[in-house]
């Protein structure tokens, strides 16, 4: 009789077990899936960083050329009025 209540138990046991690893695993396929979209996503925002990053570059480039020639204006501008 204590066999049969033992046994019980431990099939229960083994029953919750089951079903708390399935339960687990389903979720874990599911966190893989996102985890697959995110990692695609980024990849993506990688992707379309990367020009946006050349044109800053350009466009401090094209800042310091600007600052660059407004000085030579500057000058210019300073030596003509010491030559006048």
């Amino acid at each position: 009789m204590v066999w049969w209540i033992a046994a019980v138990i431990v099939g229960v046991a083994l029953a919750v077990l089951v079903v708390a690893a399935s339960l687990l695993l389903r979720r874990l396929a599911r966190l893989r899936r996102l985890e697959r979209a995110l990692r695609l996503h980024a990849a993506r925002a990688q992707a379309l960083q990367e020009p946006v990053l050349a044109l800053q570059q350009q466009a401090e480039s094209m800042q310091e050329q600007l600052v660059e020639l407004q000085r030579w204006v500057e000058d210019r501008a300073a030596r003509r009025a010491a030559g006048d």
